[in-house]
């Protein structure tokens, strides 16, 4: 193990810490990735990985921590819908961040879509894509993906960043001169 160096006045003991504070500091988008099963059953969780790799053909990447659960879902699925979301959505980004939370339980708050994708109501930007590629890397699951087609795009919305474990909201008042 190799010791981090004494930083800000605190002694850290591992690069996984100073790793975590890093990124932790480090704003990222918010996305909700849904996708069914074999059996046709919903799931989705909240990724704050999701990055542009390429604008030429449209390709995205995200990363997933291991493979049980949602994620297992995720990565079994032939496509998926990435929710793009907004402030707005901030309670939507909570729920599928926390397991157990019942995600799919009203009726009212999604819909399946012709192609068998769960669509979630509210959210401005989502994408329908075909995974392209998996790597394992250490304990995660790093997946690109390429946009098939948008099946929302409505620019209006206030974005939404995850910054130091929690959710803020950009606008106006955050930009910089």
């Amino acid at each position: 193990m190799t010791l981090a160096p004494h930083v800000s006045g605190i002694e850290l003991s591992t690069n996984t810490e100073l790793f975590k504070q890093a990124f932790g500091a480090h704003p990222a988008g918010v996305a909700i990735i849904t996708a069914v099963d074999a059996q046709g059953n919903p799931a989705g969780l909240t990724a704050s990985s999701v990055s542009s790799i390429s604008a030429d053909p449209a390709i995205i990447g995200f990363s997933l921590k291991g493979n049980t659960g949602s994620a297992a879902t995720i990565l079994g699925a032939q496509t998926l819908l990435v929710h793009l979301l907004d402030a707005e959505n901030v309670q939507l980004a909570k729920n599928f961040a926390t397991s157990g939370c019942p995600r799919f339980e009203d009726p009212t708050t999604w819909e399946t879509l012709t192609t068998g994708e769960p669509l979630l109501h509210g959210v401005r930007r989502v994408l329908r894509v075909t995974p392209i590629s998996k790597a394992e890397a250490g304990p995660a699951i790093v997946i690109t993906a390429q946009v098939e087609n948008f099946v929302r795009h409505d620019l209006s919305g206030t974005p939404l960043v995850y910054h130091s474990r929690k959710f803020h909201a950009l606008g106006e008042h955050s930009e910089v001169r």
